[in-house]
């Protein structure tokens, strides 16, 4: 029990100060993207290092009340967007991709959503992407490794996640009549 309790200590060994990075015990390297597309899609940490990356920053996250979370330099990343191109989204029908809600898993359970409305035809779409290197650190262990982040969004913090596992597609239901 005590060697478990110094593990956990030595990965929120940074500032005990900084709520972000406090005993964060998960961590992921790779993603999966599932649901109603063609297939699954796995992509490794190699591949989400090779595919091409956006760069932003500065940036505040902020909490929906306006509680500050951390602030980030410089964050580089995939657009959510060109992962779901890449697992078959562009192969879709559009009316079908209307129709579509697309959730990010975290490995803590934590998830964000999003609608294809919002990723393809708003300007959330050119900010949300999973951060493969914050501050000049690749997948940084303190923050979970991959992460994500929807900079478009007024406050970063509630569409802002650690240790994204998974990313999964699914239709809406059709409306009761």
């Amino acid at each position: 029990m005590q060697a478990a309790a110094a593990a956990l200590d030595a990965v929120s060994a940074v500032d005990p100060n900084d709520p972000y990075f406090t005993k964060h015990t998960h961590y992921s390297d790779c993603i999966e993207i599932r649901g109603d597309l063609p297939g699954v899609r796995r992509f490794d940490r190699d591949a989400l290092l090779a595919l091409p990356r956006t760069s932003a920053g500065p940036a505040t996250i902020e909490c929906f009340t306006g509680r500050h979370i951390r602030d980030v330099h410089e964050q580089r990343g995939v657009l959510l967007t060109d992962l779901l191109d890449l697992a078959g989204m562009k192969g879709l029908p559009r009316a079908q991709c209307k129709q579509l809600v697309i959730a990010v898993h975290a490995a803590d359970g934590y998830v964000c959503l999003f609608t294809w409305h919002e990723l393809y035809n708003s300007p959330i779409g050119r900010g949300a992407m999973l951060v493969v290197e914050q501050d000049g650190e690749v997948l940084p262990a303190p923050g979970g490794g991959v992460q994500l982040t929807s900079l478009e969004d007024l406050r970063l913090g509630p569409r802002s996640a650690v240790a994204v596992k998974a990313i999964e597609v699914r239709r809406w239901a059709a409306a009761p009549r």
